[in-house]
C-alpha cells in the first residue's frame, strides 16, 4: 500500500475517534488509530500530522466552529467537574468568541489553599502543578494560569485566586451553564445535518472515512473468499462501473453498500444508511436498503408479496444488477482501484453533471 494511503487511513480513523470521543487529543487519537488499524511498524514520517487529522475532522462537520466549540466545552466540563467543590468558572466570552484549538483556555477559582485544589485533580496533573507552588503553599503569582494536563485537544490552564483579589468581576459561567450550551450544540447538530449538494468535496472525504475501516472487517471465508469488506466493496464498485459508468447514484450504492459492517455487523444495512443519511440521494439509499431483497429475489427465496413490490420498483433492473455485482465481487486476486481512485471516478461524474 502506498505511504499516502497509510496516512489517509490513519488520519481518517483518528478524526472519527476525535469526533466520537471529544476528549481524545490528536496524539492519543493518532496512536489509537494506528493500534486499531494494525500499523504499529510505520516510521514517524509515515504518520499524519495534526493538521492532516484536523482537516479530516473538519470534513466530518459542516460547521468547524460548532465542532470546535463543542469539543472545548466538553473538555472544560471534564476538568471543571474535578474542581466542582471550588465553584470553577470560565470567561463568558467563550460562549460567543471564535474557538481555536491552539489557544489556551483558563479555568478560574477562588481558594486560599492551592494544595487542596491540586489534590482534587488527576494524579498526573497533581505532579505537573507541584512545581508552580512555593514551599509554604502560598500563591506565587496571582495573574499566572498554570497548565492542567487532561490530554485533550485544547490547552487548559488553572488560575487559583484569593477571594480578596476579586478577579472574577467580569462575566463568567460555571458548570451548569456550559452543560446547557453543550446540550444546545448537540440539538443544533441533530437539526442541521449537512446538505448533500452544498459540500461535494466534504461528502467524498466523509465517504472515505467510512470505507477505510472496512479493511479490518474480515468476511466469511465460505461466502467471501476474497477476504475483507473493503476489497469486496471495491470489487463491487469496479463491476458496477463497467456497467453504469455514468450513474453516480448507482456507483455510490455499489461502493458504500457495506459501510455499516464496520459500525454494526449485525445490522449493517440500517447502520450504513444511518451513517450515510443526508450524504446520499434517496435513490442511492433505496438501492442500498433493498439490495439484500434483490439477492433473495435472484435466489428464488423472496416471498410473493415482496417479489411483487420489488418488481414494481422503478429501479428493479438496477437492483438486480447491483445484487449481481455484489455476488460476483467475491474473487481473490482481482485488481481493484483504491479508495481514492474509486471516489475520484464518482466525483468526476458528479462534477460533470453539476456544470
Amino acid at each position: 500500500m502506498r505511504a499516502k494511503n497509510f496516512r489517509e487511513k490513519i488520519a481518517s480513523q483518528a478524526a472519527r475517534l476525535m469526533c466520537d470521543a471529544t476528549l481524545l487529543g490528536y496524539e492519543s487519537a493518532r496512536q489509537e488509530a494506528v493500534r486499531m488499524l494494525g500499523f504499529q511498524n510505520l516510521f514517524p514520517r509515515q504518520l499524519p500530522t495534526k493538521k492532516e487529522i484536523r482537516d479530516k475532522v473538519l470534513l466530518l462537520s459542516r460547521d468547524q466552529q460548532t465542532l470546535l466549540r463543542r469539543q472545548l466545552f466538553e473538555e472544560l466540563l471534564f476538568a471543571m467537574r474535578y474542581l466542582q467543590a471550588f465553584n470553577p468558572q470560565v470567561d463568558a466570552k467563550l460562549l460567543t468568541a471564535s474557538i481555536a484549538a491552539d489557544a489556551q483556555y483558563v479555568i478560574e477559582i477562588f481558594s486560599s489553599s492551592p494544595k487542596t485544589v491540586i489534590q482534587s485533580l488527576p494524579k498526573l496533573t497533581q505532579v505537573s502543578l507541584e512545581k508552580y507552588l512555593t514551599t509554604d503553599s502560598s500563591i506565587r503569582n496571582q495573574a499566572e494560569a498554570w497548565p492542567i494536563d487532561f490530554e485533550g485537544t485544547f490547552l487548559l490552564a488553572l488560575r487559583i485566586c484569593k477571594r480578596e483579589q476579586n478577579v472574577l468581576q467580569r462575566p463568567h459561567v460555571g458548570i451548569l451553564e456550559l452543560e446547557s450550551e453543550v446540550k444546545l450544540l448537540v440539538a443544533n447538530a441533530e437539526s442541521n445535518v449537512p446538505e448533500i449538494d452544498t459540500a461535494s468535496q466534504d461528502r467524498f472525504g466523509y465517504f472515505a472515512t467510512l470505507l477505510w475501516p472496512l479493511e479490518q472487517v474480515l468476511l466469511s471465508p465460505i461466502r467471501h473468499p476474497e477476504g475483507d469488506a473493503l476489497y469486496h466493496s471495491l470489487q463491487v464498485f469496479q463491476l458496477a462501473f463497467n456497467e453504469r459508468s455514468y450513474d453516480e447514484e448507482f456507483l455510490l450504492a455499489a461502493l458504500l453498500h457495506d459501510v455499516g459492517k464496520a459500525i454494526d455487523p449485525g445490522n449493517h444495512v440500517e447502520a450504513g444508511l444511518a451513517a450515510l443519511d443526508q450524504f446520499i440521494s434517496s435513490r442511492t439509499a433505496m438501492l442500498i436498503d433493498l439490495h439484500p431483497q434483490a439477492h433473495f429475489y435472484r435466489e428464488g427465496t423472496l416471498g410473493m408479496r415482496a417479489r411483487r413490490r420489488l418488481e414494481a420498483n422503478p429501479d428493479f433492473e438496477d437492483l438486480l444488477l447491483l445484487a449481481e455485482c455484489d455476488k460476483n465481487g467475491r474473487r481473490c486476486g482481482v485488481p481493484v482501484p483504491d479508495v481514492e481512485h474509486a471516489l475520484d471516478k464518482i466525483r468526476a461524474i458528479s462534477d460533470t453533471f453539476s456544470e
